[in-house]
């Protein structure tokens, strides 16, 4: 009799258990991947450096931009750089909302450019593309011989490069969201 009584108080808890748990595996498998994207958007943000100080040289080359205004922004930039690099070692990462006001700060400096007259440029006066800025950061990472941008069977962008053993490599490129960049036919 008193069995009887102690059974379904015995299964309520199990079902509060498992339900406990599965939402302790999401909330974990969400603190698993926010790393990842931080990692992405900051590495997005490195590569906006270069960027931004071609500009900056650009302008002060052309004479849009005085000596002492190119050198206001050029330590700006590299106050950003200094500070995200300084961040990255000491916490191992850098925080969302520091990423947005390293972002609002890029983006002040491109609006001053701009109102200027500065072409934004890069290299053949075009801006790289998001494809291309993601081929960059495989580059860098793999450093494959004849690395190329190519399309793959679906019209997905890939990195292709030979590997020091001579194999012919394939790696799909992949924009910050982790979405591959396929083009519709």
């Amino acid at each position: 009799m008193k069995l009887n009584t102690f059974l379904p108080a015995i299964a309520l808890s199990v079902s509060a258990l498992t339900i406990v748990s599965t939402a302790a595996v999401a909330q974990a498998q969400d603190m698993r991947s926010a790393p990842a994207e931080n990692a992405r958007a900051t590495d997005t943000l490195k590569a906006r450096v270069p960027l931004a100080q071609d500009r900056i040289a650009e302008g002060r080359r052309s004479g849009k931009l005085t000596r002492p205004r190119a050198e206001h922004l050029k330590r700006q930039v590299s106050q950003l750089q200094t500070s995200m690099t300084r961040l990255n070692r000491t916490q191992g990462f850098v925080s969302a909302a520091e990423l947005a006001s390293y972002n609002r700060t890029f983006d002040a400096v491109d609006v001053e450019l701009d109102r200027r007259g500065v072409a934004r440029s890069y290299g053949n006066d075009a801006l790289p593309s998001t494809e291309m800025i993601a081929f960059q950061k495989v580059d860098a990472r793999l450093r494959y011989r004849d690395a190329r941008f190519e399309y793959d069977a679906q019209n997905c962008a890939v990195y292709q490069g030979k590997a020091r053993d001579g194999r012919i490599l394939r790696e799909r490129l992949l924009s910050e969201a982790g979405r591959p960049f396929c083009n519709r036919r």
